[in-house]
Protein backbone atom coordinates (compact mmCIF):
# COMPACT_ATOMS: atom_id res chain seq x y z
CA UNK A 1 0.00 0.00 0.00
CA UNK A 2 1.07 3.85 -1.07
CA UNK A 3 1.76 5.58 1.77
CA UNK A 4 2.61 8.77 0.22
CA UNK A 5 0.06 10.55 -2.22
CA UNK A 6 0.01 13.58 -3.79
CA UNK A 7 2.61 15.00 -1.89
CA UNK A 8 1.02 13.78 1.46
CA UNK A 9 1.46 11.10 4.07
CA UNK A 10 -0.98 8.70 5.23
CA UNK A 11 -0.24 8.87 8.61
CA UNK A 12 -2.82 6.70 9.88
CA UNK A 13 -1.61 3.72 7.85
CA UNK A 14 2.05 4.59 8.46
CA UNK A 15 1.02 4.36 12.18
CA UNK A 16 -0.99 1.01 11.96
CA UNK A 17 2.18 -0.41 10.21
CA UNK A 18 4.77 0.55 12.37
CA UNK A 19 3.41 0.85 15.68
CA UNK A 20 3.52 -1.92 18.27
CA UNK A 21 -0.20 -3.29 19.11
CA UNK A 22 0.15 -1.77 22.31
CA UNK A 23 0.98 1.48 21.34
CA UNK A 24 -1.43 1.76 18.79
CA UNK A 25 -4.09 0.44 21.33
CA UNK A 26 -3.10 3.42 23.34
CA UNK A 27 -3.41 6.12 21.01
CA UNK A 28 -6.70 4.36 20.16
CA UNK A 29 -7.98 4.85 24.38
CA UNK A 30 -6.91 8.07 24.02
CA UNK A 31 -8.60 9.26 21.21
CA UNK A 32 -11.55 7.34 22.72
CA UNK A 33 -11.06 9.60 25.40
CA UNK A 34 -12.09 12.55 23.20
CA UNK A 35 -15.41 14.19 23.63
CA UNK A 36 -17.48 12.93 20.36
CA UNK A 37 -17.05 15.84 17.71
CA UNK A 38 -13.20 15.70 18.86
CA UNK A 39 -12.93 11.82 18.04
CA UNK A 40 -14.15 13.24 13.80
CA UNK A 41 -10.66 14.60 13.61
CA UNK A 42 -9.28 11.14 13.95
CA UNK A 43 -9.29 8.70 11.00
CA UNK A 44 -10.52 5.83 12.37
CA UNK A 45 -8.73 2.67 11.21
CA UNK A 46 -10.82 -0.67 10.56
CA UNK A 47 -8.85 -2.51 12.96
CA UNK A 48 -9.28 0.27 15.60
CA UNK A 49 -12.95 0.15 15.15
CA UNK A 50 -13.07 -3.81 15.05
CA UNK A 51 -11.37 -3.93 18.21
CA UNK A 52 -13.50 -1.38 20.22
CA UNK A 53 -16.61 -3.68 18.92
CA UNK A 54 -14.73 -6.59 20.37
CA UNK A 55 -14.53 -4.87 23.48
CA UNK A 56 -18.26 -3.92 23.36
CA UNK A 57 -19.16 -7.38 22.83
CA UNK A 58 -17.03 -8.94 25.72
CA UNK A 59 -18.84 -7.07 28.02
CA UNK A 60 -22.20 -8.95 27.40
CA UNK A 61 -23.23 -12.79 27.24
CA UNK A 62 -22.31 -14.42 24.35
CA UNK A 63 -25.77 -15.90 22.43
CA UNK A 64 -26.36 -19.19 23.39
CA UNK A 65 -26.53 -21.57 20.33
CA UNK A 66 -30.19 -22.44 20.69
CA UNK A 67 -30.54 -18.34 21.04
CA UNK A 68 -33.32 -17.12 18.07
CA UNK A 69 -31.19 -16.63 14.73
CA UNK A 70 -31.85 -13.41 12.61
CA UNK A 71 -30.86 -13.59 9.00
CA UNK A 72 -30.00 -10.83 7.19
CA UNK A 73 -29.97 -10.62 3.72
CA UNK A 74 -27.61 -8.09 2.61
CA UNK A 75 -27.01 -8.79 -1.44
CA UNK A 76 -24.59 -6.00 -1.85
CA UNK A 77 -24.46 -2.98 -4.76
CA UNK A 78 -25.84 -0.57 -2.16
CA UNK A 79 -22.69 0.01 0.51
CA UNK A 80 -25.02 2.30 2.89
CA UNK A 81 -27.46 -0.18 3.62
CA UNK A 82 -24.87 -2.63 5.50
CA UNK A 83 -24.44 0.65 7.19
CA UNK A 84 -28.31 0.28 9.06
CA UNK A 85 -28.57 -3.47 8.82
CA UNK A 86 -24.91 -4.76 10.38
CA UNK A 87 -25.55 -1.39 13.24
CA UNK A 88 -29.58 -3.69 13.54
CA UNK A 89 -27.26 -6.99 13.69
CA UNK A 90 -25.04 -5.95 16.41
CA UNK A 91 -27.70 -4.55 18.32
CA UNK A 92 -29.38 -7.75 18.20
CA UNK A 93 -26.21 -9.34 18.75
CA UNK A 94 -25.85 -7.60 22.14
CA UNK A 95 -29.26 -8.69 23.18
CA UNK A 96 -28.60 -12.08 23.14
CA UNK A 97 -29.62 -13.29 19.99
CA UNK A 98 -27.25 -14.82 17.20
CA UNK A 99 -27.22 -13.06 13.84
CA UNK A 100 -25.97 -13.81 10.31
CA UNK A 101 -25.78 -11.85 7.39
CA UNK A 102 -25.41 -13.71 3.88
CA UNK A 103 -24.08 -11.12 0.70
CA UNK A 104 -23.12 -11.48 -2.42
CA UNK A 105 -19.61 -12.78 -4.14
CA UNK A 106 -20.33 -12.34 -7.42
CA UNK A 107 -21.87 -15.52 -8.46
CA UNK A 108 -23.95 -13.27 -10.96
CA UNK A 109 -23.39 -10.06 -12.14
CA UNK A 110 -26.43 -8.53 -12.90
CA UNK A 111 -27.31 -6.70 -9.42
CA UNK A 112 -28.83 -3.44 -7.80
CA UNK A 113 -25.81 -1.71 -9.30
CA UNK A 114 -26.27 -1.73 -12.94
CA UNK A 115 -28.25 0.70 -14.99
CA UNK A 116 -28.26 1.54 -18.34
CA UNK A 117 -27.62 4.67 -18.41
CA UNK A 118 -24.03 4.25 -16.59
CA UNK A 119 -22.21 3.54 -19.98
CA UNK A 120 -20.85 0.24 -18.29
CA UNK A 121 -20.57 -2.57 -21.18
CA UNK A 122 -22.40 -5.83 -19.88
CA UNK A 123 -18.92 -7.91 -20.16
CA UNK A 124 -17.59 -5.38 -18.06
CA UNK A 125 -19.73 -5.61 -15.22
CA UNK A 126 -17.74 -8.10 -13.34
CA UNK A 127 -15.10 -5.68 -13.15
CA UNK A 128 -16.36 -3.43 -10.12
CA UNK A 129 -17.68 -6.69 -7.90
CA UNK A 130 -14.54 -7.25 -6.16
CA UNK A 131 -14.09 -3.84 -4.95
CA UNK A 132 -18.28 -3.92 -3.53
CA UNK A 133 -17.79 -7.46 -2.16
CA UNK A 134 -14.26 -6.29 -0.38
CA UNK A 135 -16.58 -3.52 0.97
CA UNK A 136 -19.03 -5.22 1.96
CA UNK A 137 -16.87 -7.46 4.01
CA UNK A 138 -14.86 -4.96 5.62
CA UNK A 139 -18.33 -3.08 7.01
CA UNK A 140 -19.02 -6.73 8.43
CA UNK A 141 -15.88 -7.87 9.61
CA UNK A 142 -15.66 -4.56 11.67
CA UNK A 143 -19.06 -5.12 13.09
CA UNK A 144 -18.30 -8.51 14.26
CA UNK A 145 -21.77 -9.74 12.22
CA UNK A 146 -20.34 -13.21 10.80
CA UNK A 147 -21.80 -13.89 7.42
CA UNK A 148 -21.90 -16.02 4.04
CA UNK A 149 -21.84 -15.26 0.36
CA UNK A 150 -24.43 -16.58 -2.00
CA UNK A 151 -22.08 -18.40 -4.17
CA UNK A 152 -21.02 -20.80 -1.27
CA UNK A 153 -24.90 -22.31 -1.62
CA UNK A 154 -24.90 -22.82 -5.30
CA UNK A 155 -21.94 -24.90 -6.47
CA UNK A 156 -20.44 -24.38 -10.40
CA UNK A 157 -22.16 -27.47 -11.48
CA UNK A 158 -25.14 -25.92 -10.43
CA UNK A 159 -24.75 -22.33 -11.29
CA UNK A 160 -24.23 -23.97 -15.10
CA UNK A 161 -27.46 -25.65 -15.52
CA UNK A 162 -29.39 -22.68 -14.02
CA UNK A 163 -27.06 -20.75 -16.34
CA UNK A 164 -28.94 -22.81 -18.97
CA UNK A 165 -32.77 -22.26 -17.92
CA UNK A 166 -31.41 -18.46 -17.87
CA UNK A 167 -30.29 -18.23 -21.65
CA UNK A 168 -34.00 -19.41 -22.46
CA UNK A 169 -35.63 -16.71 -21.00
CA UNK A 170 -36.86 -14.10 -23.43
CA UNK A 171 -39.08 -10.96 -22.80
CA UNK A 172 -41.81 -12.44 -23.73
CA UNK A 173 -41.46 -15.28 -21.29
CA UNK A 174 -39.27 -13.93 -18.79
CA UNK A 175 -42.50 -13.14 -16.32
CA UNK A 176 -43.67 -16.67 -15.97
CA UNK A 177 -40.12 -17.52 -14.75
CA UNK A 178 -39.87 -20.03 -11.54
CA UNK A 179 -37.32 -21.98 -9.29
CA UNK A 180 -38.33 -25.41 -6.85
CA UNK A 181 -41.51 -23.86 -6.63
CA UNK A 182 -40.53 -20.10 -6.03
CA UNK A 183 -42.06 -17.06 -8.86
CA UNK A 184 -39.20 -14.90 -10.14
CA UNK A 185 -40.26 -13.96 -13.19
CA UNK A 186 -42.05 -10.44 -11.39
CA UNK A 187 -38.23 -9.59 -9.64
CA UNK A 188 -36.64 -10.42 -12.69
CA UNK A 189 -39.21 -7.46 -14.78
CA UNK A 190 -38.51 -5.28 -11.66
CA UNK A 191 -34.65 -5.67 -11.87
CA UNK A 192 -34.92 -4.34 -15.25
CA UNK A 193 -37.44 -2.19 -15.33
CA UNK A 194 -34.79 -0.48 -12.85
CA UNK A 195 -32.14 -1.03 -14.65
CA UNK A 196 -33.23 0.57 -17.83
CA UNK A 197 -34.18 4.13 -15.54
CA UNK A 198 -36.93 5.22 -18.02
CA UNK A 199 -35.16 4.64 -20.97
CA UNK A 200 -37.78 3.75 -23.95
CA UNK A 201 -35.20 1.72 -25.62
CA UNK A 202 -35.92 -1.90 -26.48
CA UNK A 203 -34.51 -4.68 -23.94
CA UNK A 204 -31.72 -6.43 -25.02
CA UNK A 205 -31.98 -10.50 -24.94
CA UNK A 206 -28.79 -10.57 -23.26
CA UNK A 207 -29.66 -8.20 -20.39
CA UNK A 208 -32.78 -10.39 -19.91
CA UNK A 209 -30.46 -13.58 -19.85
CA UNK A 210 -28.79 -11.73 -17.08
CA UNK A 211 -30.61 -10.85 -14.40
CA UNK A 212 -32.90 -14.22 -15.33
CA UNK A 213 -29.55 -15.81 -14.22
CA UNK A 214 -28.95 -13.76 -11.14
CA UNK A 215 -32.70 -14.54 -9.81
CA UNK A 216 -32.37 -18.07 -10.13
CA UNK A 217 -29.11 -18.11 -8.07
CA UNK A 218 -30.85 -16.30 -5.95
CA UNK A 219 -33.53 -18.53 -5.56
CA UNK A 220 -31.14 -21.19 -4.89
CA UNK A 221 -28.74 -19.67 -2.73
CA UNK A 222 -32.18 -18.56 -0.62
CA UNK A 223 -33.66 -21.96 -0.23
CA UNK A 224 -30.48 -23.43 1.07
CA UNK A 225 -29.67 -20.78 3.62
CA UNK A 226 -33.34 -20.74 4.70
CA UNK A 227 -33.11 -24.27 5.56
CA UNK A 228 -29.82 -24.27 7.06
CA UNK A 229 -30.18 -21.72 9.25
CA UNK A 230 -33.67 -22.19 10.17
CA UNK A 231 -33.94 -18.14 11.06
CA UNK A 232 -36.50 -16.92 13.66
CA UNK A 233 -36.69 -13.65 10.97
CA UNK A 234 -35.03 -12.55 8.23
CA UNK A 235 -34.75 -8.63 7.85
CA UNK A 236 -33.76 -6.80 4.45
CA UNK A 237 -34.42 -3.80 2.47
CA UNK A 238 -36.42 -3.23 -0.95
CA UNK A 239 -37.44 -6.87 -1.17
CA UNK A 240 -38.47 -6.76 -5.35
CA UNK A 241 -35.33 -6.95 -7.28
CA UNK A 242 -33.31 -9.86 -8.16
CA UNK A 243 -31.13 -9.41 -5.02
CA UNK A 244 -33.77 -9.77 -2.20
CA UNK A 245 -37.20 -11.10 -3.96
CA UNK A 246 -36.36 -14.58 -4.08
CA UNK A 247 -35.30 -14.95 -0.59
CA UNK A 248 -38.35 -12.78 0.35
CA UNK A 249 -40.59 -15.47 -1.66
CA UNK A 250 -38.35 -18.52 0.06
CA UNK A 251 -38.84 -17.02 4.19
CA UNK A 252 -42.75 -16.49 3.32
CA UNK A 253 -43.40 -20.13 1.72
CA UNK A 254 -41.43 -21.78 4.49
CA UNK A 255 -43.77 -19.77 7.16
CA UNK A 256 -40.43 -17.12 8.39
CA UNK A 257 -41.42 -14.02 8.83
CA UNK A 258 -39.86 -11.30 7.35
CA UNK A 259 -39.32 -7.48 8.09
CA UNK A 260 -38.42 -5.05 5.39
CA UNK A 261 -37.09 -1.22 5.79
CA UNK A 262 -36.33 1.71 3.82
CA UNK A 263 -35.23 4.96 3.91
CA UNK A 264 -38.15 7.53 4.82
CA UNK A 265 -38.90 10.96 4.33
CA UNK A 266 -36.36 12.33 6.70
CA UNK A 267 -32.63 12.25 6.64
CA UNK A 268 -31.76 9.21 9.00
CA UNK A 269 -35.13 7.75 9.75
CA UNK A 270 -36.62 4.51 7.86
CA UNK A 271 -39.79 2.79 8.05
CA UNK A 272 -39.68 -0.87 9.00
CA UNK A 273 -42.61 -3.31 8.41
CA UNK A 274 -43.22 -6.81 8.99
CA UNK A 275 -44.05 -8.30 5.30
CA UNK A 276 -46.34 -11.05 5.35
CA UNK A 277 -47.74 -11.24 1.41
CA UNK A 278 -45.16 -11.32 -0.91
CA UNK A 279 -48.06 -9.33 -3.24
CA UNK A 280 -48.12 -6.76 -1.15
CA UNK A 281 -44.65 -5.79 0.59
CA UNK A 282 -45.02 -1.55 0.75
CA UNK A 283 -43.01 -0.72 3.85
CA UNK A 284 -44.94 2.94 4.39
CA UNK A 285 -48.00 0.99 5.03
CA UNK A 286 -49.44 -0.42 8.76
CA UNK A 287 -51.44 -3.86 9.70
CA UNK A 288 -55.30 -3.93 9.68
CA UNK A 289 -54.52 -3.84 13.52
CA UNK A 290 -52.52 -0.86 13.65
CA UNK A 291 -54.45 1.05 11.37
CA UNK A 292 -57.77 -0.04 13.37
CA UNK A 293 -56.55 1.26 16.58
CA UNK A 294 -55.39 4.88 14.78
CA UNK A 295 -58.32 5.12 12.91
CA UNK A 296 -60.92 5.06 16.25
CA UNK A 297 -58.10 7.95 18.37
CA UNK A 298 -58.88 11.29 17.21
CA UNK A 299 -55.63 13.17 17.02
CA UNK A 300 -55.42 15.25 20.01
CA UNK A 301 -54.39 18.79 19.70
CA UNK A 302 -50.72 17.80 20.32
CA UNK A 303 -50.43 15.68 17.53
CA UNK A 304 -52.38 18.04 15.40
CA UNK A 305 -49.45 20.33 16.08
CA UNK A 306 -46.91 17.87 15.23
CA UNK A 307 -48.66 17.11 11.58
CA UNK A 308 -49.02 21.13 11.10
CA UNK A 309 -45.05 21.26 12.05
CA UNK A 310 -43.95 18.25 9.29
CA UNK A 311 -45.85 19.15 6.80
CA UNK A 312 -44.81 23.07 7.06
CA UNK A 313 -41.45 21.96 7.50
CA UNK A 314 -41.38 19.87 4.58
CA UNK A 315 -43.23 21.89 2.12
CA UNK A 316 -42.37 25.43 3.53
CA UNK A 317 -38.82 24.93 4.97
CA UNK A 318 -38.03 21.83 2.43
CA UNK A 319 -37.15 19.82 5.17
CA UNK A 320 -36.91 16.47 4.01
CA UNK A 321 -34.51 12.96 2.31
CA UNK A 322 -37.13 12.44 -0.60
CA UNK A 323 -37.95 16.36 -1.58
CA UNK A 324 -34.63 16.74 -3.85
CA UNK A 325 -35.81 19.37 -6.11
CA UNK A 326 -38.80 21.17 -4.25
CA UNK A 327 -39.47 24.62 -4.93
CA UNK A 328 -40.25 27.49 -2.52
CA UNK A 329 -43.50 28.42 -1.33
CA UNK A 330 -44.68 31.85 -2.54
CA UNK A 331 -48.78 31.12 -2.35
CA UNK A 332 -48.69 32.61 -5.80
CA UNK A 333 -51.40 30.53 -7.49
CA UNK A 334 -53.20 33.02 -9.45
CA UNK A 335 -49.93 33.19 -11.82
CA UNK A 336 -50.06 29.85 -12.50
CA UNK A 337 -54.18 30.43 -12.84
CA UNK A 338 -53.13 32.76 -15.68
CA UNK A 339 -50.27 30.63 -17.08
CA UNK A 340 -52.31 27.17 -17.61
CA UNK A 341 -55.55 29.35 -18.18
CA UNK A 342 -57.39 27.57 -15.71
CA UNK A 343 -61.06 28.73 -15.91
CA UNK A 344 -62.32 29.43 -12.52
CA UNK A 345 -65.72 28.20 -12.98
CA UNK A 346 -64.91 24.21 -14.02
CA UNK A 347 -62.84 22.30 -11.70
CA UNK A 348 -59.40 21.48 -11.78
CA UNK A 349 -57.81 17.83 -10.87
CA UNK A 350 -54.28 16.94 -11.01
CA UNK A 351 -52.71 13.87 -12.31
CA UNK A 352 -50.04 12.93 -9.99
CA UNK A 353 -47.24 11.24 -12.06
CA UNK A 354 -44.78 8.82 -10.96
CA UNK A 355 -41.38 8.11 -12.06
CA UNK A 356 -42.33 5.69 -14.40
CA UNK A 357 -39.01 2.50 -13.57
CA UNK A 358 -39.89 3.58 -9.63
CA UNK A 359 -39.99 -0.10 -7.33
CA UNK A 360 -42.80 1.55 -5.56
CA UNK A 361 -44.52 -0.08 -8.30
CA UNK A 362 -43.76 -3.68 -7.27
CA UNK A 363 -44.76 -2.93 -3.74
CA UNK A 364 -48.67 -3.54 -3.84
CA UNK A 365 -51.30 -4.88 -6.74
CA UNK A 366 -52.28 -1.85 -9.13
CA UNK A 367 -54.97 -1.60 -11.74
CA UNK A 368 -52.49 -1.61 -14.47
CA UNK A 369 -49.24 -3.32 -15.41
CA UNK A 370 -47.11 -0.37 -15.48
CA UNK A 371 -46.79 3.19 -14.60
CA UNK A 372 -46.12 4.09 -18.71
CA UNK A 373 -49.71 1.50 -19.44
CA UNK A 374 -51.49 4.20 -16.53
CA UNK A 375 -50.91 7.33 -18.40
CA UNK A 376 -51.46 6.33 -21.69
CA UNK A 377 -54.81 5.11 -20.56
CA UNK A 378 -55.35 7.93 -18.40
CA UNK A 379 -54.65 10.43 -20.72
CA UNK A 380 -56.54 9.06 -23.34
CA UNK A 381 -59.13 8.83 -20.92
CA UNK A 382 -59.33 12.50 -19.52
CA UNK A 383 -59.19 13.67 -23.09
CA UNK A 384 -62.79 12.58 -23.77
CA UNK A 385 -63.76 14.81 -20.33
CA UNK A 386 -63.99 18.05 -21.15
CA UNK A 387 -65.76 19.13 -17.90
CA UNK A 388 -62.65 18.86 -15.96
CA UNK A 389 -59.46 20.84 -16.36
CA UNK A 390 -56.64 18.30 -15.95
CA UNK A 391 -53.09 18.96 -15.08
CA UNK A 392 -50.30 16.65 -15.22
CA UNK A 393 -47.92 16.87 -12.86
CA UNK A 394 -44.43 15.90 -14.15
CA UNK A 395 -42.39 14.39 -11.06
CA UNK A 396 -39.41 16.93 -10.57
CA UNK A 397 -37.05 13.74 -10.40
CA UNK A 398 -37.71 13.87 -14.35
CA UNK A 399 -35.08 16.62 -14.44
CA UNK A 400 -32.12 14.58 -13.79
CA UNK A 401 -33.76 10.86 -14.11
CA UNK A 402 -35.99 11.09 -17.17
CA UNK A 403 -35.96 14.11 -19.27
CA UNK A 404 -35.84 12.57 -22.77
CA UNK A 405 -37.53 9.28 -21.70
CA UNK A 406 -39.76 9.94 -19.09
CA UNK A 407 -43.56 10.08 -18.29
CA UNK A 408 -43.16 13.77 -19.99
CA UNK A 409 -42.19 12.26 -23.17
CA UNK A 410 -44.14 9.54 -23.48
CA UNK A 411 -47.39 11.55 -23.17
CA UNK A 412 -45.77 14.06 -25.73
CA UNK A 413 -44.94 11.75 -28.37
CA UNK A 414 -48.14 10.09 -27.71
CA UNK A 415 -50.35 12.63 -27.33
CA UNK A 416 -48.83 15.67 -29.89
CA UNK A 417 -51.74 17.15 -29.83
CA UNK A 418 -53.65 17.42 -26.59
CA UNK A 419 -56.91 19.14 -26.30
CA UNK A 420 -57.41 22.39 -24.45
CA UNK A 421 -58.75 21.01 -21.01
CA UNK A 422 -55.26 18.97 -20.81
CA UNK A 423 -52.06 20.56 -19.50
CA UNK A 424 -48.89 19.48 -18.95
CA UNK A 425 -46.91 20.80 -16.14
CA UNK A 426 -43.22 19.82 -16.65
CA UNK A 427 -40.62 18.60 -14.24
CA UNK A 428 -38.69 21.79 -13.99
CA UNK A 429 -41.82 24.32 -13.69
CA UNK A 430 -41.38 26.17 -10.38
CA UNK A 431 -43.86 25.42 -8.31
CA UNK A 432 -44.44 24.10 -4.96
CA UNK A 433 -45.91 21.06 -4.33
CA UNK A 434 -48.52 23.30 -2.22
CA UNK A 435 -49.07 25.66 -4.48
CA UNK A 436 -50.57 22.72 -7.36
CA UNK A 437 -52.55 21.10 -3.97
CA UNK A 438 -53.91 25.07 -4.15
CA UNK A 439 -54.91 25.02 -7.51
CA UNK A 440 -56.32 21.43 -7.31
CA UNK A 441 -60.14 20.71 -6.80
CA UNK A 442 -59.11 16.75 -7.03
CA UNK A 443 -55.94 14.40 -7.79
CA UNK A 444 -55.29 10.99 -9.53
CA UNK A 445 -52.39 8.99 -8.88
CA UNK A 446 -51.53 5.35 -8.38
CA UNK A 447 -49.26 5.03 -4.99
CA UNK A 448 -48.09 8.49 -4.71
CA UNK A 449 -47.60 10.29 -1.38
CA UNK A 450 -48.83 13.48 -3.04
CA UNK A 451 -52.50 11.48 -3.00
CA UNK A 452 -52.30 11.64 0.92
CA UNK A 453 -50.94 14.89 1.54
CA UNK A 454 -53.80 16.35 -0.76
CA UNK A 455 -56.80 14.36 0.99
CA UNK A 456 -55.24 16.24 4.27
CA UNK A 457 -56.83 19.40 3.04
CA UNK A 458 -60.13 18.06 2.17
CA UNK A 459 -59.84 17.43 -1.22
CA UNK A 460 -60.89 13.66 -3.33
CA UNK A 461 -58.19 11.85 -4.67
CA UNK A 462 -58.70 8.79 -7.46
CA UNK A 463 -55.95 6.08 -6.87
CA UNK A 464 -55.53 3.55 -9.26
CA UNK A 465 -53.93 0.57 -7.49
CA UNK A 466 -53.50 -0.19 -3.46
CA UNK A 467 -51.69 2.49 -2.37
CA UNK A 468 -50.60 2.05 1.28
CA UNK A 469 -53.07 4.93 2.41
CA UNK A 470 -55.93 3.46 0.13
CA UNK A 471 -58.92 1.34 1.28
CA UNK A 472 -58.65 3.35 4.87
CA UNK A 473 -62.08 5.08 4.10
CA UNK A 474 -60.53 8.66 2.76
CA UNK A 475 -59.47 7.73 -0.93
CA UNK A 476 -61.96 6.50 -4.40
CA UNK A 477 -60.36 3.35 -5.16
CA UNK A 478 -60.02 2.05 -8.62
CA UNK A 479 -58.39 -1.43 -8.08
CA UNK A 480 -59.59 -2.51 -12.08
CA UNK A 481 -59.19 -0.64 -15.01
CA UNK A 482 -63.18 -0.39 -15.49
CA UNK A 483 -63.72 0.99 -11.60
CA UNK A 484 -60.54 3.66 -12.19
CA UNK A 485 -62.03 4.42 -15.54
CA UNK A 486 -65.28 5.44 -14.07
CA UNK A 487 -63.91 6.96 -11.53
CA UNK A 488 -62.19 9.64 -13.76
CA UNK A 489 -65.49 10.08 -15.37
CA UNK A 490 -67.23 11.23 -12.78
CA UNK A 491 -64.59 13.68 -11.52
CA UNK A 492 -66.93 16.84 -12.17
CA UNK A 493 -69.21 15.58 -9.46
CA UNK A 494 -66.75 14.17 -6.75
CA UNK A 495 -67.24 16.17 -3.75
CA UNK A 496 -64.62 17.43 -1.37
CA UNK A 497 -64.09 15.21 1.81
CA UNK A 498 -66.46 14.52 4.71
CA UNK A 499 -64.97 15.99 8.20
CA UNK A 500 -64.84 12.72 8.94
CA UNK A 501 -62.78 11.32 5.72
CA UNK A 502 -60.83 14.49 6.33
CA UNK A 503 -59.95 13.24 10.00
CA UNK A 504 -58.99 10.15 8.78
CA UNK A 505 -56.52 11.15 6.49
CA UNK A 506 -54.58 13.21 8.98
CA UNK A 507 -54.85 10.20 11.31
CA UNK A 508 -53.37 8.24 8.85
CA UNK A 509 -50.78 11.01 7.69
CA UNK A 510 -49.79 11.08 11.67
CA UNK A 511 -49.15 7.71 11.80
CA UNK A 512 -47.10 7.63 9.36
CA UNK A 513 -45.23 11.15 9.05
CA UNK A 514 -44.91 11.22 13.09
CA UNK A 515 -44.82 7.70 14.64
CA UNK A 516 -43.66 5.71 11.36
CA UNK A 517 -40.30 7.37 10.89
CA UNK A 518 -38.21 5.65 13.35
CA UNK A 519 -35.01 7.23 14.19
CA UNK A 520 -31.55 5.35 14.17
CA UNK A 521 -29.33 8.21 15.64
CA UNK A 522 -26.48 5.43 15.82
CA UNK A 523 -25.85 6.13 11.68
CA UNK A 524 -26.88 9.94 11.35
CA UNK A 525 -24.32 11.62 9.70
CA UNK A 526 -24.36 15.66 10.73
CA UNK A 527 -22.30 15.84 7.72
CA UNK A 528 -24.45 14.95 5.15
CA UNK A 529 -27.95 13.92 4.31
CA UNK A 530 -27.36 10.29 4.16
CA UNK A 531 -26.68 7.90 6.69
CA UNK A 532 -23.49 6.16 7.59
CA UNK A 533 -22.29 4.18 10.59
CA UNK A 534 -21.24 6.59 13.43
CA UNK A 535 -18.58 4.23 15.40
CA UNK A 536 -17.76 6.62 17.87
CA UNK A 537 -21.40 5.94 18.92
CA UNK A 538 -20.92 1.93 19.16
CA UNK A 539 -22.34 2.81 23.32
CA UNK A 540 -25.54 3.62 21.67
CA UNK A 541 -26.11 0.04 20.49
CA UNK A 542 -25.75 -1.62 24.14
CA UNK A 543 -29.44 -2.21 25.61
CA UNK A 544 -30.93 0.51 27.50
CA UNK A 545 -28.67 2.91 26.01
CA UNK A 546 -30.39 4.29 22.96
CA UNK A 547 -34.31 4.03 23.01
CA UNK A 548 -34.71 4.11 19.73
CA UNK A 549 -32.61 0.93 18.78
CA UNK A 550 -34.21 -0.61 21.89
CA UNK A 551 -37.97 -0.29 19.85
CA UNK A 552 -36.54 -1.87 16.34
CA UNK A 553 -34.81 -4.50 18.34
CA UNK A 554 -38.21 -5.04 20.46
CA UNK A 555 -40.74 -4.72 17.34
CA UNK A 556 -38.71 -6.55 15.16
CA UNK A 557 -38.64 -9.47 17.89
CA UNK A 558 -42.13 -9.64 19.20
CA UNK A 559 -43.89 -8.88 15.67
CA UNK A 560 -45.82 -5.66 16.52
CA UNK A 561 -46.08 -2.44 14.50
CA UNK A 562 -43.09 -0.60 13.97
CA UNK A 563 -45.43 2.67 15.42
CA UNK A 564 -43.97 5.15 18.27
CA UNK A 565 -45.71 5.79 21.05
CA UNK A 566 -46.04 9.41 22.29
CA UNK A 567 -42.45 9.09 24.36
CA UNK A 568 -40.58 8.34 21.43
CA UNK A 569 -42.69 10.47 19.31
CA UNK A 570 -41.62 13.13 21.31
CA UNK A 571 -37.99 11.89 21.88
CA UNK A 572 -37.60 11.65 18.26
CA UNK A 573 -38.66 15.60 17.83
CA UNK A 574 -35.15 16.19 19.58
CA UNK A 575 -33.34 13.83 16.90
CA UNK A 576 -32.38 16.36 13.94
CA UNK A 577 -34.49 16.24 11.24
CA UNK A 578 -33.16 18.62 8.57
CA UNK A 579 -30.38 17.20 5.96
CA UNK A 580 -28.49 19.59 3.16
CA UNK A 581 -31.82 20.19 0.93
CA UNK A 582 -33.18 22.11 4.05
CA UNK A 583 -32.79 26.51 3.75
Amino acid sequence: MRLVSAGSIDWAELFRRSAPLGVRRAAWRAIDALPLVAQRAFRHTSEHRRWKMQQLYAREPSPLPTAPTVLLWIPGGMHLLLHVESSIAAALRLRGYNVHAIICDSPYTACVRREATDGIPVDDWKRICPKCIASNREVLDVMGIPYSSIGDFVPLAVREVLRVRADRCTPANVLELSHNGLPIGRNVVSAITRYQQGLSAAIDDRIVREYAFSALVSAEAAGHVMDRFKPARVLMSHAVYVDWGPALTAALNRGIPVTGWKASYLTARFFFRHVTDAERIDFHSVSETGWRARAASPLTDDEEADLRTFLDRRYRHRVSFDLRSVQSYTGDTARFRAKYGLDAAKPVWGIMAHINWDSVSDHSPMAYRTFDEWMVDTVDQISRIPGVQWLIKIHPAETENGPTDGVQRLVESRFPDLPPHVRIIPAGEKISPLEFFDLLDGGVTVYGTSGLELALSGKPVILAGEAHYGRRGFTEDGLTVEAYRRLLARADSIGPLSPRQTSLARRYAYSLFIQRQIPLPVVRDPRSPWWELQHEKREQLVPGNEPFLDFICDRLMDGEDFIMDRRLVELAEVEPAGNLHAE
